[in-house]
């Protein structure tokens, strides 16, 4: 104990706030134990007591009791307006600075730790299925029930604090922050006034804006009959203005300051003869506004009222006069620790006002017949919430020696040589964390079909077939990467049982190795690169977990251009290997070669212009002829391997003979370039109504910029606008991040990004050839081959995202750097930085919620209830429909083919996992993809059937939930020469 700050605290303010709780939880006794709901009638006060001791009719004392509940209810008022004033008098010589912010910590901490008891409490006590488990001790029963409820996960946690109704009690806190915010300010407005004469008016203005109406503006002046009757009519003229009543908090503020400097001349028994005929009077009058109906809470009885006003101050003033200097310091102490946990109590208090009055309103059915209980509730309340209070101040220290500590060991850290080692700690948290979000992720939804096609390609190549001839799907080429692992977990496990959820597994670690790759190629710049690197690996394309043709594809661009960036271009390795992965995006989306045929012309430029002294972007050697050649025997490594598995089953001229029929797909129907490119620049324009304004206030911000000679004098100005216009466009977007149109949320970045490199003085020049551009090139080239539209490209821009990071990181370290020219240059830039984090934190909260909420055609994972046991998706959790329809399926499938003799089969379904359920069957089909089940589908079968005689189908499986004309493939299959077998939930032809 700090015994010399003990001598120089003043205990009687410790006395204040303890009162001030106090009268805080007596007023919640008249909320919670039906006084606002009792009409005010009965005799007067002394004729009941009169008629009471003469005739002993206890119903004689009604009106004694609510004339003294309503005097207590008076005084009680008291309490909000003590807090505030006390704040006044200890604030009053606050003064602007960095560490007076700090003051507002312990209470914020307070505050969230009493929000999440309070919740905590909530959900078992509203929920009476959770409440009796709880004390039943069966907890698991508990959480069970609070689950279904559906109110009380993370998200309600989060927005209950952030809307300050996780605690019930916590407006004051609202209002506290603001009170605080603008603390130093009132005191130059109070302070800087030169006489006592000046502050007086101060006070007086705002007692005449907040608390005067409340004077005046409580009557009817519409007829007489009102005056002897006033609940009649609440109707009531307006004499003086009323319009600022809502900021009497700062007038309570002044008041305290008043109080603190100057006093009150009155003296003590004086004043105290005054309070006591104020609260007298008050309560009369109270009772007589309210008499024949329930309490009237008037203006005047409100925190902002005359009333408590009045009695406030006064009561302030005689408390804060009690002569403590000589107390025996054991009081004391005593007192401050009371006073200490004040808050605690009041936000506490919550919880045992619920327990202590639904106790009391059950045992004492009248509500007159609760007063004498006020005796006991609310002691029992101020000690449980006190006792409550203790423990979140002991949580409250806790929490800020950790942070302490944490702190003084990062500056330590800092300070020394590797400063790259906690950024490598911040990346690796991230990582890990989002490796452990990820595979909890995997477990859930099997409501689509594009994930289990993405294994049948492979699935057939391993079995003999070739590309290009018994595969027409445009994506095929992409399954040469995949071979690999369908190979590797076929033979392990013999079939393909599992094999949809070991996919997604080992999609995770795949992506987690090429986010690692991508963040130690970027670590030199930054925190921004390890957040940059993370949110990359968060995002998954459509939200579906596989290794596809859209999520190797942007994986691979990504790494190729990382890896083209960073090179020591007087080196090989690297450039081989970004060679090597453009080549594998390459067979992710064909067009994406038009990027080596720009690259090539931008080589040719460098020959030209690199003996000029021109500093441009196509003068780095990343563009020289060495490095190109290096780059190209990359990509050839691939190239070759892939025409060596091709070649020998397929010939040129078997490629030759499908390659019209192939692209002769009725999903992706062939345009002109032009067209492509139009609809391109449509896309973005048309994504939302609203979209427009965005893109008119970064095309107006952007020419500007560009025209501007002094823009880097002026960059902190250009990046809030920036930063808004993505934040703006988050909004815009934020009803796609629930759904498979999820891939928006990649988009807004691409503002950030251009911005930040015009702005940049030393510019990645590498990056944004190597990586932005050929992001942009990317999301074209994929939007050419897609019918996706906005959200394919969106998916692409990823790529581009990772290079913007790092331009934002580069333009944030100049910024640092050099001061822009602006007036208020320093908050302007701190303002645009905090604009940039809470951008970041956006995009970073939008990625993770949508990840965790959405499922790529299925419900959101707390409705995935039911375990896949068998199959390709065993281990896969999805709803019991699901589960019902693909056991039912898979079922009757394997009852049908189980023991068949090997043929070629043709499952007539979307259902592209029956594929893999066909374990070795050889397929009977251009592709397990049909592109719907529609007539085009079946003439596109005849012709590969013609094309490919070989693969005529020995066995036909047709579910009977597909949409096909049923007796149309009855009478084909006929004439063709099957057998019908019908099952209660298939049609099974079979080859005579």
């Amino acid at each position: 104990m700090d015994i010399k700050k003990l001598e120089r605290r003043d205990s009687s303010l410790d006395i204040i706030r303890i009162v001030a709780a106090f009268t805080v939880l007596s007023v919640h006794f008249f909320l919670h134990n039906g006084f606002y709901s009792e009409t005010v009638t009965g005799m007067e006060p002394l004729e009941g007591l009169f008629s009471f001791f003469s005739t002993g009719n206890y119903s004689d004392l009604h009106g004694p009791q609510m004339f003294l509940m309503i005097q207590m209810r008076v005084l009680f008022g008291v309490c909000v307006p003590l807090f505030m004033i006390l704040t006044g008098y200890l604030m009053s010589k606050k003064e602007l600075s960095r560490s007076y912010y700090k003051g507002i910590r312990k209470t914020l901490i307070i505050f969230v730790l009493a929000t999440i008891f309070c919740m905590v409490f909530k959900s078992i006590h509203e929920t009476p299925s959770a409440k009796a488990a709880f004390y039943n001790f069966n907890f698991e029963a508990m959480f069970e029930a609070i689950k279904g409820t559906g109110k009380y996960d993370l998200k309600h946690y989060i927005l209950g604090t952030l809307d300050f109704t996780g605690a019930n009690y916590s407006w004051y806190i609202e209002m506290y922050i603001g009170l605080f915010l603008i603390a130093p300010f009132l005191n130059l407005a109070f302070n800087k006034l030169k006489t006592k004469r000046q502050r007086q008016v101060l006070v007086a203005s705002f007692l005449f804006l907040t608390m005067i109406p409340t004077v005046f503006n409580i009557f009817n002046f519409d007829t007489a009959t009102w005056w002897m009757n006033p609940t009649q009519n609440d109707t009531f003229q307006k004499l003086v203005p009323s319009f600022w009543m809502g900021v009497y908090p700062v007038t309570y503020y002044f008041i305290g300051a008043y109080i603190r400097r100057y006093g009150i001349r009155l003296k003590t028994k004086p004043m105290l003869i005054l309070f006591l005929i104020c609260q007298f009077l008050f309560g009369a009058f109270c009772f007589f506004r309210s008499y024949g109906t329930t309490f009237k809470s008037g203006t005047y009885v409100y925190w902002y009222g005359f009333e408590p006003c009045v009695l406030a101050t006064l009561l302030f003033t005689l408390l804060s006069r009690i002569k403590t200097k000589d107390w025996n310091p054991t009081v004391k102490i005593v007192l401050w620790k009371i006073s200490d946990l004040a808050l605690g109590i009041y936000l506490m208090s919550f919880v045992f006002d619920s327990l202590i009055y639904d106790v009391l309103k059950k045992s004492v059915p009248v509500m007159v017949d609760r007063l004498p209980y006020y005796f006991i509730t609310v002691p029992l309340c101020f000690i449980l919430s006190m006792i409550a209070s203790f423990i979140l101040n002991l949580l409250e220290k806790l929490i800020v020696i950790i942070y302490e500590k944490i702190k003084a060991y990062v500056v330590k850290q800092k300070s020394m040589s590797d400063k790259l080692f906690w950024q490598d700690i911040f990346f690796a948290a991230m990582l890990i964390a989002g490796l452990i979000f990820s595979i909890w992720k995997t477990q859930f939804g099997f409501g689509g079909y594009d994930e289990s096609f993405y294994h049948t390609i492979p699935k057939r190549l391993l079995m003999g077939d070739a590309l290009f001839v018994d595969e027409w799907n445009l994506s095929q080429m992409s399954a040469i990467l995949q071979l690999p692992f369908v190979w590797l977990y076929t033979t392990i496990a013999g079939s393909t049982e599992g094999i949809v959820y070991a996919a997604r597994v080992f999609y995770v670690i795949v992506h987690a190795g090429a986010s690692v790759l991508i963040y130690t190629r970027l670590r030199k710049y930054g925190y921004l690169s390890a957040i940059g690197s993370a949110l990359f690996f968060i995002f998954t394309p459509y939200n579906i977990m596989a290794l596809s043709y859209d999520s190797m594809g942007l994986g691979l661009v990504t790494i190729a251009g990382v890896l083209i960036a960073t090179a020591d271009y007087n080196k090989k390795l690297w450039i081989i290997l970004s060679g090597l992965a453009f080549a594998g995006a390459v067979l992710c989306c064909p067009y994406l070669a038009i990027a080596y045929i720009i690259y090539a012309a931008c080589m040719v430029v460098h020959i030209v212009i690199k003996n000029r002294n021109i500093k441009f972007v196509l003068s780095s050697e990343m563009f020289s002829l060495r490095t190109f050649l290096f780059f190209t025997l990359g990509a050839g490594i691939l190239a070759v391997i892939f025409l060596a598995f091709v070649l020998p089953k397929a010939g040129f001229g078997g490629i030759f003979e499908n390659l019209p029929y192939m692209l002769d797909d009725p999903q992706h129907a062939s345009t002109s370039l032009g067209s492509k490119l139009g609809k391109y620049f449509e896309y973005f324009y048309k994504c939302h109504p609203f979209f427009k304004y965005s893109l008119y206030t970064y095309g107006v911000m952007l020419i500007v910029l560009i025209f501007d000679r002094k823009r880097k004098l002026h960059r902190s100005l250009y990046l809030i606008v920036t930063t808004a216009v993505v934040i703006f466009t988050y909004v815009l977007l934020l009803e796609t991040l629930h759904s498979t149109t999820y891939n928006a949320i990649m988009f807004p970045m691409i503002f950030i990004g251009i911005t930040s490199y015009i702005l940049c003085d030393n510019k990645p020049r590498e990056l944004f050839a190597g990586l932005f551009v050929l992001g942009i090139i990317y999301s074209f080239c994929v939007h050419i081959t897609s019918n996706q539209y906005f959200y394919i490209i969106s998916m692409a821009l990823a790529a581009s995202n990772v290079a913007s990071y790092i331009f934002l990181a580069q333009l944030i370290r100049d910024m640092k750097e050099s001061p822009d020219n602006i007036t208020y240059a320093v908050w302007v830039k701190r303002f645009s930085f905090i604009f940039v984090a809470f951008m970041i934190f956006l995009q970073g909260a939008f990625q993770i919620g949508s990840k965790a909420r959405h499922v790529f055609w299925d419900g959101q994972p707390d409705t995935l209830t039911e375990k896949i046991e068998e199959g390709p998706a065993a281990g896969i959790y999805t709803t019991p429909q699901n589960k019902d329809s693909y056991t039912t399926i898979y079922s009757d499938f394997k009852n049908a083919y189980e023991n068949k003799p090997e043929g070629n089969i043709l499952i007539m379904s979307d259902k592209t996992w029956l594929y893999l359920a066909a374990e070795d069957m050889p397929y009977g089909t251009f592709s397990a993809w049909l592109a719907g089940e529609n007539p085009s589908t079946l003439a596109r079968l005849d012709k590969y059937y013609t094309v490919n005689p070989d693969k005529t189908p020995k066995y036909i499986y047709v579910p009977k939930d597909s949409k096909w004309d049923f007796e149309q493939i009855k009478s084909q299959a006929v004439k063709l020469g099957y057998k019908e077998k019908e099952s209660a939930h298939s049609y099974q032809f079979e080859k005579k």
